[in-house]
């Protein structure tokens, strides 16, 4: 099992990087406490699903020390949506290593 630790580092590193690159919001959209995962992610908002969704549900589930049973690869979405992006390889790189630790 992976340490908890770990996974709460890499998503710090992501969130650094989504900084730097302008991606990082202060507040969620109102769209994210209706969230439901049927629902699909345009392009347009793929970075505040990224953010307030994946990121936040992954941490908490770190600092929960709750064992992810159903795993969910992030790097397919991203690749979709950043994948011709070359100012966002650092994040993709990050997010490759945070699939990694799953």
């Amino acid at each position: 099992m992976i340490e908890p630790f770990l996974i709460t580092e890499k998503i710090n590193e992501v969130r650094n990087e989504m900084k730097r690159n302008g991606l990082w919001k202060n507040e969620s959209p109102a769209w994210v406490k209706v969230f439901d995962k049927r629902t699909s992610i345009s392009g347009e908002y793929f970075c505040d699903w990224l953010q307030f969704v994946y990121l936040h549900n992954r941490l908490q589930d770190a600092e929960n020390r709750q064992m992810i049973i159903e795993k969910s690869y992030i790097v397919p979405q991203v690749m979709k949506f950043f994948g011709s992006d070359i100012k966002k390889g650092k994040l993709l790189q990050l997010l490759i290593e945070l699939d990694a630790l799953s």
